[in-house]
């Protein structure tokens, strides 16, 4: 700011010494006899370097002082500009990492009803658009708002009367430009969007490249990506064309002005003789000076507007309560002793009951149990299973643990309880050993690593990888198979030893050796665990302490393996069908 407002200062001096210049060269007295403030400013530093009778000199004198101020001026230009560039990084840098820091702790819901390109392109490319409001604003506004005060104090110093018709086109602009200005806004928000839904269709492209190509939907995908392309693009022509209406009009508006101030400074000068030459003509280039920076003044909001619109769907993340802000829990537990409850549970992601797809669910699994959920897809299991680490809340009734209502445990001390190993498993981009320790590699030792990885039939293939435990997986762990990734996943489970598992179909999609090993492992895993377990192979739940047979969001059935096949009911038929076919 300082480095602005001193490159203003000065430049608006170079141009005041180009009076006394002017004089000499008119045949009058340099610095003249009465000239107002200026003249005394032009006295107080210059006023020594004039020779009296010697104008040669005298030219050559203010010559080297313009040359001064204008290496002066431009040095704190220069330096305005390093201190800008430093600014606006560091605040985008900041920006993006306050939006992905929250956006990693906004709940599960946010996810399910957000799209994953809208969110990559919220924090990539909406922190780099927002980050433009501060090299405009703080850098160019800056500095031309400093130049127009700093020029328009030097027109008041010559002539009030022309300067106040040369600010008649202020008010004309604002008047003007308004109505531009608002329908900005309003594209840059909607482009944005369509930016988000060029990225969704980007991103589902490239996760899904197997599937596109086995369906030989290269052609359908391409018209999906043209048609986002497209709208983004119509859109972003139509904005660029707003916005390039503001200077041509400025621009035609500040030579009307301008035109009109020479007419009545000629007559000043030549009729009134109220004024001299050489602050006519210097007052006329201050004007020709004001119109570059009033110029970017008038378009800085037309291009802001797309910053302010990116800024808005920032903040449109960072206002969404975190968990941690939603979460009213106070009690710390740091172990599961007795059991855990479910009483009469409904659950709606809407929230509206009568939208339920839970409904009244009621039971205990106690230390130590393995408790089976089985019914159709779509029947409830999964959104239970989610209830109980609380990545939703029930609607209705409780979930307690040893009797204390999930709702009033701390967040990060009840998932400190649960494990989870699902039939989709995350891997990173990183080593084994740092998939195996995910996010706590320095508290285990590799000792502790290998032994989670020897428990859960993996410590076979990792030695056999490249660099053993410190192979990179590859995105999404491509680099091993699907069994070698569950394998990973269990010894992950193994490792972090939470009291509660839940194995969301586990072995569903692995081949008959895969299985093998991975039910090998998972019977280690569930040994002294209380497990929820989601699973399509009756096969695989015998053993359950208890089988919970859900159909339509409600529990229909329940009991173990044996009563449950011997009452002729749901799971019966179920056990029925897969073992006939089999």
């Amino acid at each position: 700011m300082l480095s602005n407002i001193f490159a203003a200062l000065l430049d608006a001096f170079s141009i005041a010494l180009l009076i006394p210049f002017l004089n000499e060269l008119f045949d009058r007295p340099a610095l003249g006899v009465d000239g107002g403030w200026i003249m005394d400013l032009l006295k107080g530093t210059i006023g020594r370097f004039m020779v009296e009778g010697d104008r040669m000199g005298s030219l050559r004198n203010i010559i080297l002082a313009v040359i001064v101020v204008v290496v002066l001026k431009n040095f704190f230009v220069w330096l305005s500009g390093q201190l800008g560039a430093s600014l606006q990084e560091n605040v985008t840098k900041d920006l993006r990492a306050a939006v992905y820091k929250h956006l990693i702790r906004l709940p599960l819901s946010y996810f399910s009803h957000t799209k994953a390109g809208q969110i990559f392109s919220r924090v990539i490319n909406d922190t780099a658009e927002a980050r433009l409001i501060l090299t405009q604003v703080v850098t160019q506004a800056l500095q031309a708002f400093a130049l127009v005060l700093a020029t328009l104090a030097f027109l008041f110093g010559i002539s009030w009367q022309l300067t106040l018709v040369s600010l008649t086109v202020v008010p004309i602009l604002l008047v003007i430009l308004q109505p531009l200005l608002r329908k900005l806004r309003k594209g840059n928000r909607k482009r944005g969007l369509q930016h988000g839904e060029m990225s969704s269709v980007l991103q589902e492209t490239v996760s899904g490249i197997k599937l596109v190509k086995s369906f030989g939907a290269e052609r359908y995908e391409e018209g999906r990506f043209l048609d986002a392309n497209n709208d983004y693009s119509k859109n972003s022509v139509r904005l660029m064309r707003l916005a390039f209406t503001a200077q041509p009009l400025t621009e035609v508006l500040g030579t009307l002005i301008a035109l009109v101030v020479l007419w009545i400074g000629g007559r000043e000068v030549i009729v009134d003789q109220s004024m001299s030459g050489a602050d006519l003509i210097t007052f006329l280039i201050y004007v020709m000076r004001l119109l570059q920076p009033l110029k970017q003044l008038t378009v800085i909001p037309a291009n802001a507007q797309a910053s302010l619109a990116a800024a808005e769907r920032l903040f449109a993340i960072l206002d969404t309560p975190a968990e941690s802000q939603a979460d009213k829990g106070t009690i710390n537990i740091s172990d599961f002793k007795s059991e855990v409850e479910f009483k009469d549970v409904s659950f709606a992601y809407d929230g509206n009951l009568e939208n339920s797809v839970l409904r009244n669910i009621s039971f205990k699994a106690k230390q130590g149990e393995v408790v089976a959920l089985v019914g159709a897809s779509g029947a409830g299991k999964t959104t239970m299973a989610d209830l109980i680490p609380r990545f939703y809340e029930p609607t209705d009734g409780s979930i307690t643990i040893d009797g204390v209502d999930t709702r009033d445990i701390q967040l990060a001390s009840l998932r400190s309880l649960v494990g989870i190993v699902s039939q989709d498993t995350v891997l990173f981009h990183d080593t084994v050993r740092n998939n195996i320790a995910y996010a706590a590699g320095s508290k285990y030792t590799d000792e502790q690593v290998e032994a989670a990885a020897r428990a859960a039939n993996a410590h076979d293939f990792i030695v056999n990888l490249p660099d053993g435990y410190n192979t990179i997986l590859g995105e999404r762990g491509t680099l091993i198979s699907g069994g070698q990734r569950q394998r990973l996943s269990i010894a992950r489970a193994l490792l972090s030893d939470p009291p509660i598992l839940i194995l969301d179909e586990a072995t569903s999609a692995l081949d008959t050796e895969s299985e093998r090993l991975v039910q090998a492992a998972i019977d280690k895993l569930l040994e002294g665990r209380t497990v929820f377990v989601i699973a399509h192979r009756l096969s695989t739940i015998q053993h359950a302490s208890q089988i919970l047979v859900f159909d339509r969001g409600r529990i229909v059935e329940s009991g173990t393996h044996l009563e449950l096949v011997g009452s002729d009911g749901a799971y019966s038929r179920l056990h029925s069908l897969q073992f006939e076919s089999a």
